[in-house]
């Protein structure tokens, strides 16, 4: 097992009532001396540094204190298309799933919001969260925030998406939250909301790949995966690093609209959503119960298996003023079963 990581350079930090929070620096590897950047208080956990940086630097180097007007006269500059429409519209999309029902001005009915589904996966637990939490897919961070709110002594948020991750650390330090919500076209309304609650230092989020966590074994006494499944390149490697993670008897909350798509997951990876003329037509979920249940049918062991299940619960993505996505999601309560012990070897 890889020793944790130890704090290394801190080249800025920020003075809070709880001690000083390191803002800029790295945690280094005191095995191999590989440096982890943070960044904007993000500590940056990736298998592959170069490739990460390669995609995530527009991000992490972009101004986010222009002035509306000026962000508007660039963006018609630039048109449709790039990584600043693109980082816009996915901020507008996800910024109001997560914290659209506070929104300062024109707030979104909380009904199929991010909220709404954490409540709803939340309220199938026997008892309220409580220890170290992991959120995976954290995005802008909302269901970290409930389930702090819900009990659980320290969650952990990890994402890849550096500009999320920021607006979600920027929201943890200030309670408050700036971003840009599309009315049309190129044309987006500054959105605010304020959620002081979310000043605290029980949440800490983590830039890493959820098919590859940065965590030991057993780590976390719970966590979430809401709408992951079907947006990472292997929904079992995701379930198996699940798995892994998750403490003994630890319960894991996981919820999809199973809206595969290539561009995300080779059509091989899908759980189900192929081969329509098979005994199950094509279909997902009972796949995914294949996969999950105790005998493991599917012939593998990803240590998770499903105790209770909802389906068809709401969940929207609003991608404009006239339009939104509906989704049903099919929502699991798993737990983690207890390792076997590895069999002792014969001799002969």
């Amino acid at each position: 097992m890889a020793p944790p990581l130890e704090l290394g350079t801190i080249a800025r930090a920020l003075a809070t009532p709880d001690g000083d929070e390191v803002v800029e620096g790295a945690l280094v590897c005191p095995a191999c001396l590989r440096e982890h950047p943070i960044v904007d208080g993000i500590v940056v956990a990736v298998v592959d540094g170069k490739s990460w940086a390669e995609h995530q630097l527009d991000p992490i180097m972009r101004r986010h204190d222009l002035s509306p007007f000026l962000e508007s006269l660039l963006a018609d500059a630039i048109g449709r298309g790039g990584s600043f429409d693109r980082e816009r519209h996915d901020l507008s999309t996800y910024a109001t799933a997560h914290w659209g029902d506070r929104a300062s001005a024109d707030p979104i009915a909380a009904a199929g919001s991010l909220a709404s589904v954490t409540a709803t996966a939340l309220a199938m637990l026997p008892a309220p969260p409580s220890g170290r939490w992991l959120d995976l897919g954290c995005a802008l961070g909302r269901s970290c925030f409930e389930l702090v709110g819900a009990g659980a002594e320290l969650v952990v948020g990890v994402d890849l998406n550096m500009s999320m991750l920021r607006r979600a650390e920027q929201l943890r330090r200030t309670g408050r939250l700036e971003w840009p919500r599309r009315r049309v076209g190129l044309v987006f309304d500054r959105t605010t909301a304020i959620h002081e609650a979310a000043r605290t230092d029980q949440v800490a989020f983590v830039c890493a790949d959820v098919l590859a966590l940065p965590f030991a074994d057993g780590a976390f006494a719970g966590a979430l995966s809401l709408n992951v499944l079907d947006c990472v390149p292997s929904p079992l490697g995701h379930l198996l690093e699940l798995g892994r993670v998750m403490a003994a008897g630890a319960p894991a909350l996981l919820s999809t609209p199973y809206d595969w798509s290539a561009s995300a997951t080779e059509m091989e990876h899908w759980i189900g959503g192929h081969s329509q003329r098979s005994a199950t037509a094509g279909a997902s979920e009972p796949e995914l119960r294949r996969i999950l249940s105790v005998e493991r049918a599917a012939g593998v062991d990803t240590g998770l298996v499903i105790v209770d299940e909802r389906d068809g619960v709401p969940w929207q993505l609003r991608l404009n003023a006239r339009s939104t996505m509906h989704y049903a999601l099919h929502l699991l309560r798993l737990e983690r079963q207890r390792r076997q012990p590895a069999a002792a070897s014969s001799s002969t």
